[in-house]
C-alpha cells in the first residue's frame, strides 16, 4: 500500500511517501509526480520518512522525479531517507545525482 501527500510550499512542493515504492505502486507516484507543477528555481522534496520498501522500481521512480524536476529548471531532494535506501543509492551511485537531506536528529 502506498500514501502519497503532495504539499505545495513557497519554494516548491513536497511528495511525502508513506508504504512500499514497488513494481505495483510505482504508476501511483508517477501519477502523482505528473500532478506536481513546478518552476525554475523551485525545489521538489520527496519526504521518504514513510518508505517501509523500495525496489528498483521505486529508485526508477525517484530519476522520474529528478527528470520531472530538471524539465521545469527546478531542484529534487530526497528527505529522511531510510537508511536501506541511501545504501542502495550509494551502491548504485545515485547518492552523486541526489541531493540527500539528512533528517534532523535533535
Amino acid at each position: 500500500m502506498l500514501k502519497i501527500i503532495h504539499t505545495p510550499t513557497a519554494s516548491g512542493a513536497v511528495l511525502r511517501i508513506d508504504g512500499d515504492l514497488d513494481f505495483r505502486t510505482t504508476p501511483q507516484f508517477r501519477e502523482a509526480l505528473n500532478d506536481v507543477a513546478l518552476d525554475a528555481g523551485e525545489r521538489l522534496v520527496l519526504d521518504l520518512a514513510g518508505l517501509r520498501f523500495c525496489d528498483s522500481s521505486g529508485i526508477t521512480a525517484f530519476l522520474a522525479a529528478r527528470n520531472h524536476a530538471v524539465a521545469a529548471g527546478a531542484e529534487v531532494a530526497l528527505a529522511a531517507v531510510p537508511d536501506n535506501t541511501v545504501r542502495i543509492l550509494r551502491v548504485v551511485g545515485l547518492d552523486q545525482i541526489f541531493t540527500i537531506e539528512e533528517p534532523d536528529r535533535a
